[in-house]
């Protein structure tokens, strides 16, 4: 029965990113009060055969002449893409747990504190985050000579680091919030109460027990902040001058290729929450047994 939920949420989910595709089109007309439903159904199915036979795209830059096969080109943004999203949604989740465990480790009043000062940092725009962040490793290069991080991918030359280090700054904040409300619900609860009775520490149960009953209540909530992560992925190729598959999107605006595009995005999220969920219900969330 979990299989077939699993497969009726990616039909349903693939049927609305392929009629999605096409809307453009349906809507194009409505300034002149007009709605395109011929064009519309021409382009869905147009949408289907590029999804049966997809090595037979091409693509055109805008502004441009000249049409090319957009397979295998288009393995590259995608794995650039998703390797950025991944890393900063891993390293996100990783510094929110920790955060999460020092707070807890600390008194009501200290660790009311700490959040009020992480809630506030919530609100700083990611563009003025990596405006910063840009001056401050160009201002270090002035003075030193030496480069610390790569700013701007070229042709040559991916970087990493950085932009992976600045879509997680906002993310962390968002998760550790998540974290800290879900370890404050599970440490009233009475297997806390007894594991305390019994002299076990607060940082063992912290670990040991909280940490394993929270994680997946944690890892299905932050769905909305991969959402959130994405809606900024395209800023931050920008900056960045990342070729990834957002700036891609934004090069061509092709009913077909942007559907392609979301299902680049839509199947490996889709695949890492449900995989994710396999594991996490056998691993995890067996923090009452003491």
């Amino acid at each position: 029965m979990k299989l077939l939920h699993i497969i009726k949420n990616f039909i349903l989910s693939a049927a609305g990113i392929i009629l999605m595709g096409g809307l453009p089109v349906l809507i194009s007309g409505l300034a002149a009060k007009e709605v395109h439903w011929h064009a519309y159904w021409t382009t869905i199915q147009e949408i289907l055969y590029a999804i049966i036979h997809p090595s037979e795209l091409t693509y055109k830059v805008i502004g441009g002449q000249k049409e090319r096969d957009l397979f295998p080109f288009l393995w590259e943004p995608i794995q650039y893409s998703l390797t950025v999203l991944f890393s900063s949604f891993f390293l996100a989740m990783l510094m929110a747990v920790i955060l999460t465990i020092l707070t807890m480790m600390f008194s009501e009043k200290i660790r009311q504190s700490i959040k009020f000062g992480f809630y506030l940092l919530e609100s700083l725009p990611d563009l003025l985050i990596i405006l910063i962040l840009q001056l401050a490793i160009l201002a270090y290069y002035k003075q030193s000579g030496q480069v610390v991080v790569g700013i701007a991918a070229t042709y040559e030359e991916r970087i990493y680091l950085l932009p992976i280090l600045v879509l997680a700054i906002l993310p962390s904040i968002q998760l550790y919030r998540l974290t800290i409300m879900t370890f404050e619900k599970e440490e009233k609860k009475d297997y806390v109460q007894l594991a305390k009775s019994i002299g076990l520490g607060k940082f063992f149960i912290l670990i040991v027990h909280i940490l394993r009953n929270a994680v997946i209540s944690v890892f299905f909530q932050s769905k909305k902040t991969v959402w959130f992560m994405l809606s900024n992925l395209f800023v931050i190729e920008l900056l960045f001058n990342i070729p990834g598959i957002t700036r891609f999107l934004m090069s061509t605006l092709q009913p077909t290729l942007f559907t392609l595009a979301l299902f680049s995005i839509f199947i490996p999220l889709f695949l890492f929450y449900n995989i994710g969920e396999f594991v996490l219900s056998r691993k995890a969330n067996r923090g009452e047994e003491l």
